[in-house]
This record gives C-alpha cells, sequence and structure tokens, in this order.
C-alpha cells in the first residue's frame, strides 16, 4: 500500500467545494475513459454504506473501481468536511480521506489516500501511486474550477 496527499486551495466556500468534489456525476468529465457506472450521486446524497463503481475501460478492456463511503460529514458552522471512503475493487484497493476546510476567504480541500493497484508492489507499486497522484490532483482542479 502507498499514501499519497494532495492538498489544494480555492475560492470557493467550503460548502460549495465539498459539493464539486464529491459530485459523483462529474467525476466521469473529468476522468479520462472513466464512467460512473453505479451509485453517481450528488454530495448531498452520500450516507456511510453509499456504493458506487467507477468503470475504466478502452473499448471492451477495463476494470471496475468499487467504492463505499464509510464516513462522511459535509463542513458546517465552521467545522470542516470530512469523508472515508473505501476502494474494494480487485484492482484498485485503498483508501481515501477527505478534509475540506475553511482557508483565507475561501477553503482548502486535503485528499490523503492509500493506493494499491492489484498486487504491485515496489518500484512498480510506487510508479502506479505516482501515476494516481498526478491524475487524482489534475481531476480535483478540474472539479473545483
Amino acid at each position: 500500500m502507498h499514501r499519497f496527499g494532495i492538498t489544494l486551495t480555492t475560492p470557493l466556500p467550503p460548502a460549495e467545494a465539498w459539493d464539486r468534489v464529491l459530485d459523483l456525476r462529474a467525476h466521469g468529465r473529468v476522468a479520462p475513459l472513466t464512467r460512473l457506472t453505479e451509485g453517481a450521486d450528488g454530495a448531498r446524497d452520500l450516507r456511510p454504506g453509499h456504493r458506487f463503481v467507477a468503470r475504466t475501460a478502452v473499448g471492451p478492456v477495463g476494470f471496475d473501481d468499487v467504492m463505499t463511503v464509510a464516513e462522511v460529514a459535509p463542513p458546517a458552522s465552521g467545522a470542516p468536511g470530512r469523508a472515508r471512503i473505501v476502494k474494494s475493487g480487485q484492482v484498485i484497493r485503498g483508501e481515501v480521506r477527505l478534509t475540506v476546510s475553511a482557508h483565507d476567504g475561501g477553503s482548502s480541500v486535503r485528499w490523503e489516500q492509500d493506493f494499491a493497484l492489484g498486487r504491485l508492489g515496489g518500484p512498480l507499486g510506487r510508479l502506479a501511486a505516482a501515476a494516481a497522484r498526478l491524475a487524482y490532483g489534475r481531476a480535483l482542479r478540474a472539479l473545483l474550477r
């Protein structure tokens, strides 16, 4: 398992940043070759136990990224929003921890992820985690635009 983190700041208020990052319906627009096939809901509809699946494929060759919301608490009354999502697919496994908090007239968005790609470990696993960090960073920036 490899861990990476991404921190972004945005002029958006915390509630709006939260809604954008966790709007599952929007993820297919920012993740290349990926579409949600199950559970595509908005941020305010997510509850613990909510299951969603993102299919990444080129033609008939692809995989399902199976995820379940373990914890979710949107930002409220100055308190940061926090979510924990467990990835349990056969190809991508791990856990995402998202925190959205007020920051200098906008928001700070922190995405931390424990990431494993199949059984790849060592240098190949690190390379896959580095590629995932770049891809997630790009997707998060697009969601917050």
